[in-house]
């Protein structure tokens, strides 16, 4: 829900507005004859904020494989010992006649996800 607040308000209870901002991490929206005029927020939401937009794309990407893969692992050879795993099961499915063809499992997914 967003905060709003009339411009006096910054002026006469500026520490209530300071301790509303940090507790929320919120932008509070500050009003000046009715209209939008500033927006408030606590120096550790805007250096978030600020961050964020400075953030590349690889670097967004880079972040969250490592927070999922310190998720799932504690090592790098705990990754490896699961993916090798993973690729011998999957290499024993496709002998059994079991695995899916390529071309269909990237058309399932372009049906699925290309729908939007």
């Amino acid at each position: 829900m967003a905060l709003i607040r009339p411009c006096a308000d910054l002026r006469n209870n500026y520490n209530e507005i300071s301790r509303i901002c940090h507790e929320t991490k919120e932008p509070m929206y500050i009003t000046r004859n009715g209209t939008n005029d500033l927006v408030v927020l606590s120096d550790d939401a805007y250096e978030s904020l600020k961050k964020a937009f400075e953030e590349t794309e690889e670097e967004r990407i880079d972040r969250l494989v490592s927070e999922h893969f310190d998720k799932y692992y504690d090592t790098f050879e705990e990754f490896k010992k699961d993916i090798y795993s993973k690729i011998d099961l999957a290499l024993k499915e496709i002998e059994e006649g079991k695995g899916i063809p390529m071309e269909d499992v990237v058309a399932e997914m372009e049906a699925k996800y290309n729908d939007n």
